[in-house]
């Protein structure tokens, strides 16, 4: 199984999709948009896993990626996410960018649904369901309250670096252990990231490329959370044979 995204040099990109400069509200005015943002967000979002389910389909049923095709594909996304970054005040280009962005995510992701929809389906529907709930409760607690996520950024950003590094290096050092802190490591970086991302929709205004920066940044973190609880389920569950 050639499939490492979760622990290649493509599986974080929440540095690149931080990059936007999202517009925010003027100081006492923190929160009186915030409603409307996120409704847009989960518009959007909800629409990104729909592609992306899209994407997924694809390359289960017509598109059987190989390991040089599939490289492709991964640099490809790579490629149109910095465009969405470059692009995202142009009406209308930035919604085809953001869909092509996450229909090829859901491409690069069908390798791996493929093996454990053939190998470990239970790990599977598992790592689904857990990934759901954490996300949702996640979310609801980072909206409801009252502590402050909004400057754990950048410890977030570096810990993401030590995670594509620890990433390299499980790539030539494979140890079940090591595998398994990866794992730890990148669940709680990246639920500390969903607390982040939500809470500062606060502080944004109303716009539509706020919403699909949000979308892009949510949609990256709520997928690489999924990979890194399949990774430890699968750690776990005694199914980390393949590695």
């Amino acid at each position: 199984m050639f499939y490492q995204r979760n622990n290649g040099p493509f599986g974080q990109r929440n540095m690149f999709s931080s990059r936007y400069q999202y517009q925010t509200l003027p100081y006492g005015y923190e929160g009186a948009q915030a409603s409307g943002l996120i409704g847009k967000v989960m518009g959007l979002l909800a629409f990104s896993f729909l592609f992306a389910a899209i994407g997924s389909f694809v390359g289960l049923t017509t598109i059987q990626l190989t390991f040089g095709s599939y490289w492709i594909v991964a640099i490809a996304g790579l490629v149109v996410l910095i465009a969405l970054n470059l692009l995202i005040q142009v009406s209308g280009l930035n919604l085809i960018l953001l869909y092509l962005f996450t229909f090829l995510e859901g491409l690069a992701l069908s390798p791996l649904l493929s093996f454990y929809t053939q190998s470990y389906p239970n790990i599977l529907g598992e790592a689904f369901l857990m990934t759901a709930i954490t996300a949702f409760g996640l979310a609801m607690y980072a909206w409801t309250t009252k502590r402050d996520f909004t400057r754990i950024g950048d410890y977030l950003f570096f810990g993401v670096i030590l995670l594509l590094v620890a990433g390299i290096i499980s790539i030539f050092f494979h140890s079940t252990f090591f595998a398994f802190l990866i794992s730890v490591a990148g669940i709680g970086i990246f639920s500390a990231y969903v607390l982040f991302y939500v809470q500062r929709a606060k502080y944004m205004a109303d716009t539509l490329p706020n919403a699909i920066g949000l979308t892009v940044s949510l949609f990256i973190t709520v997928l690489n959370l999924f990979l890194y609880i399949l990774q430890l389920l699968t750690i776990l569950q005694g199914g980390n044979r393949r590695r």
